[in-house]
């Protein structure tokens, strides 16, 4: 995989006026816009015409970056706007005009307006996680947003655990910890907080054992260090999630404790243990995959499924449900 330089493979692009717009997101009439009616873009079941699919990615920065670089290994044509790097990047409009689909890796206060800005061009989205900022956009039920990044939906070792539960190895489950300690001092993380930052751990909550409620929660005036109980009312289940900035040594991983035993991740070193009531291993695991490499997986299954397969992901639904549950914890007391 080549460095991203994005200098070198773009030139400057010609500038396309932005539509004008109103200043609240319901007056768009194409919001609730199902995607298998939009026109230009897309065919039937949101099949593209063209075998090279046109990627657009709002946002250059660290993950943006990341994205740009898979895409271009997936053999996609990419073109990328920033704010912050103008003399790097094409037009913003024109990149979205452009484009096929768009990854949108905007700092979290701007998914709002990037989102709004692809469903007025109907174009269909990839989002960052969190989504935060989106909810105005996502009122009406719009279909637009094919896939939020929440990518640990890829890692092997998550993917085995949810096919563990789905066959029953551990009967019932009756509570469960999910955790995320890893230290971190970038102003853009301490500014937005450990919460928001590290919900990856409340999507992997949802999406191993359904849809929770926050029943407790609790964090510290710096918001580096957090700790939520979610009730699963389905299952009557509760789930506790750490998640700090503080801890030096990386921790991360979850535990699941059900009838018949226990299953136990950790998510670093990627393995996996099925333990008995004994505390015995009963089955194990070893992932062979990388971070790296879950990134490329999840750009493949936004692929897919703007070619109308079945692929894996973390809905727009879903990805609202998580930040639903991040906002009421922010306004915990500390």
């Amino acid at each position: 995989m080549k460095d991203y330089q994005p200098a070198k493979q773009m030139v400057q692009a010609p500038t396309i006026e932005a539509p004008t717009r109103p200043n609240t997101f319901p007056n768009y009439p194409s919001l609730g816009t199902p995607l298998s009616r939009m026109s230009s873009n897309s065919e039937k079941s949101l099949g593209l015409k063209s075998e090279k699919k046109k990627i657009g990615i709002l946002g250059l920065g660290s993950i943006g970056s990341r994205h740009y670089r898979n895409f271009k290994e997936l053999g996609c044509e990419v073109l990328g706007y920033d704010s912050h790097r103008p003399a790097n990047a094409f037009d913003r409009q024109y990149v979205i005009n452009w484009a096929d689909a768009i990854a949108v890796a905007t700092p979290t206060e701007q998914h709002g307006n990037d989102i709004i800005d692809c469903l007025v061009a109907q174009k269909p989205m990839f989002v960052e996680k969190p989504i935060h900022g989106a909810n105005a956009a996502l009122s009406d039920g719009d279909l637009g947003i094919l896939m939020v990044g929440y990518n640990l939906r890829f890692h092997s070792c998550v993917k085995k655990a949810k096919e563990w539960m789905g066959i029953g190895k551990i009967g019932k489950p009756l509570w469960a910890r999910f955790t995320c300690a890893q230290f971190n001092n970038k102003p853009d993380y301490l500014r937005d907080g450990v919460i928001l930052n590290w919900s990856h751990e409340i999507d992997l909550a949802l999406y191993l054992l359904g849809d929770a409620k926050l029943v407790a929660g609790s964090h510290n005036t710096e918001e580096s260090l957090a700790d939520l109980c979610l009730y699963h009312s389905t299952i009557n289940c509760h789930t506790m999630v750490h998640l700090d900035y503080l801890t030096k040594h990386e921790r991360r991983g979850f535990l699941i404790v059900g009838e018949y035993g226990a299953i136990e991740a950790d998510l670093v070193k990627r393995e996996l243990y099925h333990k008995n009531n004994l505390g015995h291993n009963a089955d194990s695991f070893y992932g062979r995959d990388s971070f790296d490499g879950n990134y490329i997986t999840e750009a493949q299954a936004f692929l897919d499924r703007l070619e109308g397969k079945e692929a894996l992901g973390c809905t727009a639904e879903e990805a609202m449900a998580v930040v639903k549950i991040c906002l009421e914890a922010k306004r915990c007391g500390q």
